[in-house]
């Protein structure tokens, strides 16, 4: 998907070469690949977050400057990092320590459509499995996307109770919950590596979906965002509420998923994906 952004645009390059530089790998192995030393889902953080950060530099270099970052879960450490609150290197720290397994137990993380006519709140139960992320209305308010975490065999047995088809997500690209109580032990060894370390002031405004964080404005503000994010349920629309008291002229959204759900972000918005990177940069030769 980004060779063509890396042929095309220099500073999209030299931010894949900080994460590779960061993660001690040979930049060709963070392109593409399996690595034998790196857990798959630990690598895939990885490209993804170079990837969505090479992509809004080379959208920096078309239009200037962005007046204002925003993301969700691993978008929210994308913000982070290109407003100047934290160093690549420290990214790649904090995405280890998340990934360390806390204990035996199967998780899963899983993404269902529910119809505005059932109950989304049934994937909401705490000793088994929780909302993680609430993406709001959807398409037009025909239902509701959520992100589900929990045990697997929970997510599994919501698959044919439950109000709505619940898709679980293979264990090669998620073996954990996230943003759940589950993570409590990773949000204590996130904590302690950030309170080890010293996050920066953001350029410009970072907004999140983080309740009561939904900005953020400086370093402390950050670190403590990220910490919290840990075990708490994402929520999409006070995000996209916040962002809307900024009044910005056009959203680019780097995100094909997004692009799907159709969310009303109240202002032009751009989608930057597989379909915009071939029209501004051509096919890989």
């Amino acid at each position: 998907m980004y060779e063509p952004l890396l042929q095309g645009s220099t500073v999209a390059r030299f931010i894949y070469e900080e994460f590779a530089n960061s993660a001690d790998i040979p930049m060709d192995w963070l392109i593409g690949g399996e690595v034998p030393h790196l857990h798959p889902v630990f690598l895939r953080w990885l490209r993804q977050l170079a990837g969505m950060l090479a992509v809004a530099r080379a959208l920096e270099e078309d239009h200037g400057a962005a007046a204002l970052y925003g993301g969700i879960s691993l978008g929210e450490l994308a913000a982070l990092r290109a407003s100047g609150a934290i160093t690549t290197e420290l990214v790649v720290k904090f995405l280890y320590e998340r990934h360390l397994q806390d204990v035996d137990r199967e998780e899963a993380i899983g993404f269902v459509f529910v119809p505005a006519s059932e109950d989304w709140r049934y994937y909401e139960q705490p000793d088994r499995m929780t909302v993680s992320c609430d993406y709001g209305p959807v398409l037009g308010g025909a239902g509701r996307m959520i992100m589900v975490s929990g045990l697997r065999v929970a997510l599994e047995s919501a698959r044919t109770h439950g109000p709505a088809d619940l898709q679980i997500v293979d264990r090669a690209l998620a073996h954990q919950a996230y943003h759940s109580p589950f993570r409590e032990s990773s949000r204590l060894r996130l904590e302690s590596l950030l309170e080890r370390s010293t996050l920066g002031h953001p350029v410009m405004p970072v907004v999140t979906s983080i309740p009561g964080r939904y900005t953020v404005s400086s370093g402390a503000e950050a670190a403590d965002a990220l910490v919290v994010s840990e075990t708490q349920c994402l929520d999409v629309p006070g995000l996209v509420e916040t962002a809307r008291r900024y009044a910005p002229s056009r959203t680019y959204v780097i995100s094909s998923f997004l692009r799907q759900l159709e969310i009303d972000f109240h202002v032009p918005t751009e989608y930057v994906d597989d379909v915009w990177l071939e029209r501004r940069f051509g096919s890989t030769p």
